[in-house]
C-alpha cells in the first residue's frame, strides 16, 4: 500500500511541475506570437491543429470536437472570414465540404514552428544530451500508456453500443 501512495505522491509532484512548466511555456508562446494570433480561442487553435497536416471534412471536424456539424460549421465560418481556413467542395463527393488551411492559417503554423524552436533552444537545449535522451524515453513510455488506455476505452465504448 505504501508503494501506491509513494507513486501517487510522485505522480502528483510530476503533474504540478508539468503544469507550472506548461504555464511558463504558454506565456512564452503568447510573447512570441504576434498580436494577430493572440485573439484566437482555444477551439480555433485546436481547429488549426486538426487540419495542419491534412484537410478534413466538416463532419470529421465535428466528430473530433464532439459537436454537431452545424456548430463546427459556425466555427469554420468565423475562421474563414478571418482567412485562417478555406472550404472547398469535395470533387469526389459533392455533398462533402473539405476544410483546409488558408493563408493566415499557414502563417500561424509557421509562427508556431518558429516559437517551438525558440522554446527548445531556450529550455531543452540547456539540458545535457543524456538527460534529453532519458526525458524522451520517459515521455515515450507515458505516451504509449496513454494510447493503450485510450484505445481500450474506445473499444469498451464501442462494445456498449
Amino acid at each position: 500500500m505504501d508503494d501506491i501512495k509513494d507513486k501517487q505522491a510522485l505522480a502528483y509532484k510530476i503533474k504540478t511541475v508539468a503544469d507550472a512548466t506548461s504555464a511558463i511555456f504558454l506565456q512564452d508562446y503568447k510573447n512570441l506570437l504576434s498580436d494577430d494570433y493572440a485573439n484566437l480561442t482555444s477551439k480555433q487553435g485546436l481547429l488549426l491543429e486538426e487540419i495542419k497536416d491534412s484537410p478534413k471534412t466538416v463532419k470529421e471536424i465535428a466528430e473530433s470536437f464532439s459537436t454537431t456539424p452545424s456548430a463546427a460549421s459556425q466555427l469554420i465560418s468565423k475562421m474563414e472570414k478571418e482567412n485562417y481556413v478555406k472550404r472547398e467542395i469535395n470533387l469526389k463527393n459533392r455533398r462533402e465540404i473539405i476544410v483546409s488551411l488558408a493563408e493566415k492559417g499557414l502563417q500561424y503554423h509557421k509562427k508556431m514552428s518558429e516559437a517551438d524552436m525558440a522554446l527548445m533552444e531556450k529550455y531543452y537545449l540547456r539540458l545535457e544530451k543524456k538527460d534529453l535522451e532519458q526525458l524522451l524515453v520517459l515521455q515515450e513510455k507515458v505516451y504509449a500508456i496513454s494510447l493503450a488506455i485510450n484505445e481500450g476505452e474506445q473499444k469498451s465504448e464501442l462494445q456498449k453500443k
